[in-house]
């Protein structure tokens, strides 16, 4: 497929797929006689992969560097997996700050008629009042 239809199918910039292929982001595409990106199902799986990783807050660095390692082979999968294994722990912290928020976020929407209805209210009255004494 072309680099057009890569594009479309995956949501990515036309730019932004020839630059993920430039610094190694994304294996090499196939190419045509000509030279034209020809875009297979492999190809898309790769820029699905990594845009997973980019999704979820890894570098482009690190993504760069499993890529690279994943196109050596078997000899570094220890490597790979201790980049899985990062991108989990730093997962997990995020998800663990999220469901912290989550938890302050919720007991406000909770406790809002009994505390926060009143103190708006009462700020309201009170600004009012000023504003009539004057």
């Amino acid at each position: 497929m072309t680099i057009k239809e890569a594009s479309k199918k995956t949501g990515i910039s036309i730019d932004n797929l020839r630059y993920y292929e430039r610094i190694g982001l994304i294996p090499e595409v196939p190419r045509t006689e000509s030279g034209i990106r020809d875009y297979d199902e492999m190809s898309i799986s790769w820029i699905e992969f990594a845009m997973k990783f980019k999704k979820a807050g890894v570098s482009l660095e690190a993504i760069r560097e499993y890529i690279q390692l994943a196109l050596q082979g078997d000899s570094t999968k220890a490597a790979r997996r201790e980049i899985l294994l990062e991108t989990k722990a730093g997962l997990e912290k995020k998800l663990h700050d999220i469901q912290e928020t989550m938890d302050v976020i919720n007991y406000k929407v909770d406790t809002y008629e009994q505390k926060c209805g009143p103190i708006t209210d009462e700020l309201i009255a009170s600004w009012k009042a000023s504003k009539e004494e004057k």
